[in-house]
């Protein structure tokens, strides 16, 4: 198991970052300035318990990269003065240093997709169960004046509980509140949560036929949309999608296929599971998401985008690609407030298709610009300036053809790009806190997001 003061980095990204700094420090006199693209740091994930890493889950917020990893292996209980096997999950809070400042284990391992906010993450764990640490308890600097240490008993060299509550209300509510203890609801199978979206006040956990919404704050159940859902009476819902539910303040979106008509059927509930806006589509839809005061969904296999108000009042519609998962949004909130900005790039959705990416306005309802050249099979990463992703060097002026990160500005004009290092292979991208962190297996690597001139007279 991973140890709070022990963040799990090699020492070679300590030695690379020093002598980063210190080579960057002796070029700025020859007149090198640091730009886009250029490598701050290298780390390794390590850990996950003596049987290896399982899965493993990604999500950023703001300034920090959150990590959630299955891991397994064998500890020493010294108060039973015995050796006990464990399963569970880490979960890490990177930030764009690539240093660990929050750390944290569930007691179950993960099962799908966790969700951020400025105060907590949640994790879905098995037995149809979720998870909520506490980002401020868990944070590994705990001489931090604003850290509770109320649960610590007075004593200062405890460290405070970082799980800020664990529910069954999933597994309950599959069941009527029979679940046995792996969330086994009688004949049936286990429940699972496949993930969570959440935001200030509400979380979801979202399972194949049902979500379940939550108090943020207590873990206490609100509703579920099979029984909140305006046709309840026709059952509960079927294959419902993470990508088609989010969480926009006090209130849940979800859209659900509409019975045998190959349509579909949007709804927006409040923290009571009162509905407050209903609306049919003749096809079937993708995802959603919340921009502002809109909801943008996509239509079944990508051929175009609608827009509504927040009472599913018509916006706009467009005959435009678009992905089959839901595409991220640059600068401003999202649909659970993982993303912030300026707002002129805020109401930007980024629609990444075949090799083209498409910035939709929302509240012009329109599509701003396109940019070819990266392909949507390779990863990308936004933020308030835009987006990024791995496209491909043509070569020439001494830089050999091949990958390379590629940064185009909210506006759609390239700001940059770079050759990756040798042997870096880019599964994963992320943009935190004006850093572009790369995911190579078990290694991470650290770019610059910021434009800048590598050479110049100036010094």
């Amino acid at each position: 198991m991973t140890g709070r003061g022990s963040p799990g980095h090699s020492s070679r990204r300590r030695f690379l970052a020093t002598a980063g700094v210190g080579l960057a420090g002796a070029l700025a006199g020859c007149g090198y300035r640091p730009g886009g693209g250029d490598l701050a740091w290298e780390s390794s994930l390590g850990g996950g318990g003596m049987f290896g890493a399982g899965d493993r889950w990604f999500r950023p917020a703001g300034d920090r990269l959150f990590v959630v990893r299955n891991q397994s292996g064998r500890t020493f209980d010294f108060e039973e003065d015995a050796w006990r096997d464990y399963e569970n999950a880490e979960v890490t809070g990177l930030d764009p240093a690539g240093d660990a400042r929050l750390e944290a284990e569930t007691d179950r391992q993960a099962t799908g997709v966790p969700a951020v906010t400025e105060t907590s993450v949640f994790v879905p764990v098995e037995g149809g169960r979720v998870t909520a640490i506490d980002r401020e308890r868990a944070a590994l600097d705990l001489d931090d004046p604003t850290v509770d240490t109320a649960d610590s008993g007075g004593d200062e060299a405890d460290e405070p509980d970082p799980v800020r509550w664990r529910t069954d209300a999933i597994a309950e509510s599959a069941d009527g509140g029979t679940g046995d203890d792996d969330g086994v609801t009688g004949d049936a199978p286990a429940v699972t949560v496949d993930a969570v979206r959440a935001g200030g006040r509400l979380a979801v956990a979202v399972t194949r036929d049902d979500a379940v919404v939550l108090d943020a704050g207590s873990g206490d159940r609100a509703f579920a949309v099979a029984e909140a859902w305006p046709d309840a009476g026709d059952g509960s819902p079927r294959s419902l999608s993470p990508d088609r539910v989010a969480v926009d303040g006090d209130a849940v979106w979800v859209a659900l296929d509409e019975g045998d008509s190959g349509g579909a059927r949007i709804a927006r509930f409040d923290a009571a599971g009162e509905w407050l806006a209903t609306r049919s589509l003749e096809a079937g839809v993708d995802w959603l998401t919340v921009v502002d005061d809109a909801v943008v969904v996509a239509a079944d296999g990508g051929p175009s985008v609608r827009g509504f108000d927040r009472d599913l009042g018509p916006r706009f519609a467009l005959d435009v690609p678009a992905p089959n998962e839901r595409p991220p949004v640059g600068g401003a909130s999202g649909d659970d407030g993982e993303t912030s900005g300026d707002d002129g790039a805020g109401r930007r959705v980024y629609l990444h298709r075949g090799e083209v990416v498409r910035a939709l306005d929302v509240a012009a309802g329109e599509v701003a610009w396109e940019h070819a050249g990266l392909p949507a099979s390779r990863p990308t990463a936004v933020d308030d300036r835009g987006i990024y992703g791995v496209g491909e060097e043509s070569g020439g002026d001494g830089v050999e053809p091949g990958p390379a990160l590629v940064a185009v500005g909210a506006d759609g004009d390239g700001r940059w790009s770079a050759p990756l290092p040798e042997g870096v292979r880019v599964e994963e991208l992320y943009a935190v806190g004006g850093r572009l962190i790369a995911v190579d297996g078990e290694d991470l690597y650290g770019f610059r997001a910021e434009p800048g001139e590598r050479w110049s007279l100036l010094g």
